[in-house]
């Protein structure tokens, strides 16, 4: 059953401590008593300035750079003392670099819609899609496309490949192959390079409905002002979906599992800020460990 969720209480929760972001994007690795640097992804920020926090003053110089950009950044050299990060599986390409792991928490997909209240209605409206090249999330959309479409007939499927340059086809082993290198929207989609940037359509009005994550949501506070459409449990990603499904994007061939945020540390500046991160609740920034 298609359920509206509503985060008034997250949202009254992540209003109890101002944010401060550090104007300086990039800058030296930490040299001395310099405080740790730490790569957050946007929508975990709240949750790694609250460990700041615990450390004290000067405990952390909290950098917020997109999990692709910051895992290019660590490949380049660009080592900070911490990393965290809303897409686990793009820790794999961390090579030839000894660090800790900590899991944050487990999280779903959703669709956030500013009219639609359900999903019986998703064939009729405008949909933003991030580039599944450079943001996770966006072949994870795809897949729950194709799934709405293939088990549920809320789509046609012929209306997602063509209006998102995709294809998808099914092997004899029951896996789906999701080609999105040439992906481009148009149509009834539009996209744009991450999840942020696709919100700014949806906040402009470009779209009427977006696929966001829970942390996101609680991030931006959407459960106060839009619809949060819960998808069929399967294709939430809280879990692997119920078919392997195998993304085939302009860097590589990504086999689509479970959303997990996690934070890794180079460090031992950065294993302190990871042993305040594991003190903390992080359902209260739309995370579940289990």
């Amino acid at each position: 059953m298609v359920i509206l969720w509503r985060a008034t209480l997250l949202a009254t929760l992540l209003l109890a401590v101002a944010v401060s972001v550090p104007t300086a994007l990039w800058g030296p690795h930490r040299r001395g008593e310099e405080a740790a640097v730490i790569y957050v992804a946007p929508t975990l920020l709240k949750l790694a300035n609250d460990a700041a926090e615990m450390l004290g003053q000067g405990g952390a110089d909290l950098r917020v750079v997109g999990s692709v950009a910051a895992l290019r950044l660590i490949q380049q050299g660009r080592v900070p003392d911490a990393y965290l990060t809303v897409d686990s599986e793009l820790i794999k390409e961390i090579r030839d670099k000894q660090f800790r792991r900590l899991i944050l928490g487990h999280f779903k997909l959703h669709l956030v819609c500013k009219d639609l209240t359900s999903l019986q209605g998703l064939g009729g409206v405008r949909i933003g899609v991030a580039d599944p090249n450079t943001a996770p999330i966006g072949y994870r959309a795809l897949a729950a496309l194709y799934w709405l479409t293939t088990q549920y007939g809320y789509l046609r499927l012929e209306e997602i490949e063509e209006g998102l340059s995709v294809s998808f086809a099914k092997r004899e082993d029951g896996a789906v192959i999701i080609d999105a290198r040439g992906f481009n929207a148009r149509g009834k989609f539009a996209a744009r390079d991450d999840l942020a940037g696709v919100a700014s359509l949806f906040e402009a009005g470009a779209v009427d409905c977006i696929f966001a994550h829970t942390p996101f949501i609680v991030y931006k506070r959407y459960g106060e002002r839009f619809n949060v459409i819960e998808l069929p449990p399967e294709i939430q990603f809280a879990d692997n979906p119920p078919v392997r499904f195998l993304a085939l994007t302009s860097v590589s061939e990504v086999e689509i599992k479970s959303f997990v945020a996690e934070a890794v540390s180079f460090s031992p500046a950065g294993d302190q800020f990871l042993a305040a991160l594991e003190r903390i609740d992080t359902s209260m920034y739309g995370l579940e460990r289990y």
